[in-house]
C-alpha cells in the first residue's frame, strides 16, 4: 500500500511498501544535489532511475571519499552512499532519444540541473513535475554561474563572522551545501506530488531550486540585524559568536568538547560544574551578551579547566545539570555514539560487493518506514529492465 494506494495519501495500517511506491522518477542531472533528492524518494519506495552517461556515467562517481579495495565507476562511496535502491541506466540525454521517452512514460517527477531540456518529457508524461536544482536558479544575473560549498557559504555571508579575529574567514569543507540543497528540493517536489494525490494541481509543473538558497538559512539573523542596525558585521574570534557566550569547542584532557551555556541557570551551572562559583553571580555575567564583553577575562579560565577534565566527565555531569554540552567524537567513534545506535542513525549498503556504514534516512515514518540500507546499482545494470 503505497502513497498512491491510500486514501487522500494516509496509511491506515504498517506496511513493508514505501510511503511513495508506484511514484517514477528519473534523475538525469547526476549532481550531489539531485542525487541526494532522488535518495529521499527512493528511501520511501519511488522507483528512482539514474540516466547516466554511458562514458564514466555520473559526476557523483568520481567524487571522493573512495571505497578501499574499489576501482572505476563503483568506487565512489559518495556516489554509493546516494544512489542506494535506485536503478542505474547507461543512456545519452538526448531529446529525439526513443529509447529516453520510452523510459519516461509513466514518469511523475524529472530531477535536473538546467542541462537538458526538458521539454520533450511533457510528450510522454504529461503530468510530469521538473525538478531543476542548480546553484543559484534559472533566473537572475548568476543564474549561469558555477558554484560551491564555499562560494555558496560566503556569498550567503555565513563565513564572515566564523575563524579568528585576524585573517581569512573559516569555510567548512565537503558537500553539505549541495545536501542541503537537494533536501529542499526534495520538500518541494514532494509537495508538488502531494498536491497532485490530493487533486489539487494538474498538468506539468516546474520547480526551481536554488541550492544557495537553500543555504541562506546559516546565515541566521546576522543580515537582518545588520540591516535593522546599520553595523557590518564583525568577526570576532575563534569561540566568540555573538550573542551567546559561551558558546564553542574546547579542549580537554581526552579530546574535544562542545560548549553551549545561554540562560542565567545554564550559566550558574556551568560555574558549578567546572568550581567557577566566584563568577556565578557576578552582575556583569547574567546575560549571554555581557559575558561575550567579559570574553578576555573569561576564556582563558574556561579553557584551562576544561582541559583538566575528560569529555566524558564533564557531559554526564552536565547533562544531570541541564548544561548544553556534548564530546565531539572521532569519525571512528561515530558508529559507538548511544543516541545513534539507539536510533539506528547508521545503516549499512552494499556497494559492488563491499559493505560499509551509512547515514540512515532521517526522517522516521512509522507506518511505512523508509528503507534500510540496501544495495548500490553498477553503471548500467539496469538496462535490460528498462531499455529494449
Amino acid at each position: 500500500m503505497g502513497y498512491f494506494g491510500c486514501a487522500r495519501g494516509i496509511p491506515t495500517e504498517v506496511t513493508t511498501e514505501g510511503a511513495l511506491a508506484g511514484l517514477k522518477v528519473l534523475d538525469v542531472a547526476g549532481t550531489i544535489a539531485s542525487a541526494y533528492c532522488g535518495k529521499l524518494f527512493a528511501d520511501h519506495g519511488a522507483e528512482v532511475i539514474n540516466v547516466e552517461p554511458p562514458n564514466g556515467g555520473f559526476e557523483t562517481r568520481r567524487e571522493p571519499p573512495f571505497i578501499p579495495g574499489a576501482d572505476g565507476p563503483e568506487s565512489s562511496a559518495l556516489h554509493a552512499y546516494l544512489s542506494t535502491n535506485k536503478a542505474s541506466v547507461a543512456l545519452s540525454i538526448d531529446a529525439e532519444s526513443e529509447q529516453l521517452m520510452r523510459l519516461a512514460e509513466g514518469c511523475a517527477v524529472v530531477l535536473d540541473d538546467g542541462r537538458f531540456d526538458c521539454t520533450a518529457f511533457t510528450e510522454v508524461a504529461p503530468e510530469v513535475i521538473v525538478s531543476t536544482i542548480t546553484w543559484f536558479g534559472r533566473h537572475g544575473p548568476y543564474a549561469d554561474f558555477k558554484g560551491n560549498g564555499a562560494v555558496c557559504w560566503s556569498l550567503g555571508g555565513m563565513v564572515r563572522n566564523v575563524g579568528p579575529e585576524q585573517g581569512p574567514p573559516w569555510v567548512p569543507t565537503g558537500c553539505g551545501a549541495e545536501i542541503v540543497g537537494g533536501l529542499a528540493a526534495y520538500i518541494g517536489t514532494l509537495g508538488q506530488v502531494i498536491a497532485r494525490a490530493m487533486g489539487n494541481a494538474t498538468g506539468t509543473v516546474r520547480l526551481d531550486t536554488s541550492i544557495h538558497e537553500a543555504n541562506l538559512c546559516f546565515t541566521e539573523v546576522g543580515g537582518v540585524g545588520g540591516y535593522r542596525s546599520g553595523r557590518r558585521g564583525k568577526r570576532l574570534g575563534v569561540n566568540r559568536f555573538a550573542p551567546t557566550y559561551p558558546l564553542g569547542v574546547y579542549a580537554c584532557a581526552d579530546g574535544w568538547l562542545g560548549v553551549t551555556a545561554l540562560t542565567p541557570r545554564q550559566w550558574k551551572n556551568f560555574c558549578s560544574l567546572l568550581a567557577m562559583d566566584q563568577y556565578a553571580d557576578e552582575p556583569d555575567y547574567q546575560t549571554a551578551i555581557g559575558r561575550l564583553l567579559e570574553y578576555d577575562t573569561l576564556e582563558p579560565i574556561i579553557r584551562a579547566r576544561v582541559r583538566k577534565r575528560s569529555a566524558a566527565e564533564l557531559v554526564t555531569r552536565g547533562q544531570a545539570l541541564r548544561i548544553p554540552l556534548a564530546p565531539v567524537p572521532t569519525m571512528e567513534e561515530l558508529f559507538s555514539v548511544d543516541q545513534y545506535a539507539h536510533r539506528n542513525a547508521f545503516t549499512r549498503i552494499s556497494s559492488n560487493g563491499i559493505d560499509f556504514r551509512v547515514p540512515a534516512t532521517p526522517f522516521r515514518l512509522f507506518r511505512t518506514p523508509a528503507v534500510a540500507g540496501g544495495t548500490v546499482a553498477r553503471l548500467g545494470e539496469s538496462n535490460g529492465e528498462y531499455v529494449a
